[in-house]
């Protein structure tokens, strides 16, 4: 559970970075940001962790590790959606499984980086097309999302 508290603490810590999508990210001067938990795994141990290619993981290890990630994953994007102004919803109709194979797509190309760049360019990329306000609360806005 340590690894799971570090997660959820990483979530607003490697977030802030998203905070200003439309302006400049928060980040120190030098445009570096520190990252804890999952984001803080290089890409090569996530495509690892995908394939089950981690030395001495039990299935029960894995299962945990996704919910873990799952976790840190739909954590990250609450927080955006928290942060991040005029946003409802950065991730619409995109599953946790969905991002996460995006995650995967991104570490398998760039195995050198850290999840936590992975998770900023499909925020990023999510940003563009989000549901800006709550669509049970009706209005133009909500019938016209990322405009």
């Amino acid at each position: 559970m340590k690894v799971a508290l570090a997660a959820t603490g990483a979530l607003l810590a490697v977030f802030l970075i998203t905070a200003g999508m439309s302006n400049a990210l928060a980040m120190d001067s030098n445009g570096r940001y520190f990252a804890l938990g999952v984001g803080s795994r290089s890409c090569a141990d996530y495509v690892k962790y995908s394939e089950k290619k981690l030395d001495n993981f039990t299935d029960e290890q894995y299962e945990i590790a996704d919910k873990i990630i799952e976790h840190w994953v739909a954590g990250f994007m609450t927080a955006h959606n928290f942060y991040v102004t005029d946003t409802y919803d950065v991730v619409g109709t995109v599953t946790i499984d969905q991002l996460q194979e995006r995650i995967e797509k991104y570490c398998r190309a760039n195995p050198n980086k850290r999840v936590a760049e992975s998770i900023v360019l499909i925020a990023e990329e999510l940003h563009k097309n989000r549901v800006r306000v709550d669509p049970s609360k009706g209005g133009a806005a909500a019938k016209n999302p990322g405009k």
